[in-house]
């Protein structure tokens, strides 16, 4: 099997409401996302068309993400944010989790494997702090 890996960076903000440090706070980021995908040597001499998985990235994460007020959609201060956001013509987007590194990682995930052959996805929030997801264990760079 090869392994061939793409990343992308966007800016949001969010708030982890409930937590007890600083990011309960809102805050931003600059998330850097890897995504590795897998395939056979079929002839073609590549996994995936780097081009093409920059575009499902593209599609699925960035257009998406970038700028954006991320928020849990179960949390009624969230919401509110969300609202007041909303109100101003701003962006946000709604999930039905927290919205941590590692459940965005799992998210990102589940999304991308309906495109391509998806084995991780790495969420780093700062560049020294990564959350991975894969089916199975794994570990950050």
């Amino acid at each position: 099997m090869l392994t061939v890996s793409k990343q992308c960076q966007f800016d949001a903000a969010h708030v982890l409401t409930h937590h007890a440090g600083q990011c309960r706070n809102l805050h931003g980021h600059t998330y850097r996302v890897i995504v590795e995908v897998s395939g056979e040597d079929d002839g073609r001499d590549m996994v995936i068309d780097f081009k093409d998985l920059k575009q499902v990235i593209r599609d699925v994460i960035v257009e998406r993400f970038d700028h954006a007020f991320i928020y849990d959609e179960t949390s009624e201060s969230e919401c509110e944010i969300a609202a007041v956001i909303a109100k101003h013509g701003m962006k946000s987007v709604g999930l039905p989790f927290r919205s941590t590194s590692e459940n965005l990682a799992r998210y990102f995930y589940d999304v991308l494997a309906d495109r391509v052959n998806v084995t991780s996805v790495k969420v780093l929030e700062t560049p020294e702090s990564c959350a991975e997801y894969r089916r199975g264990a794994g570990e950050c760079p």
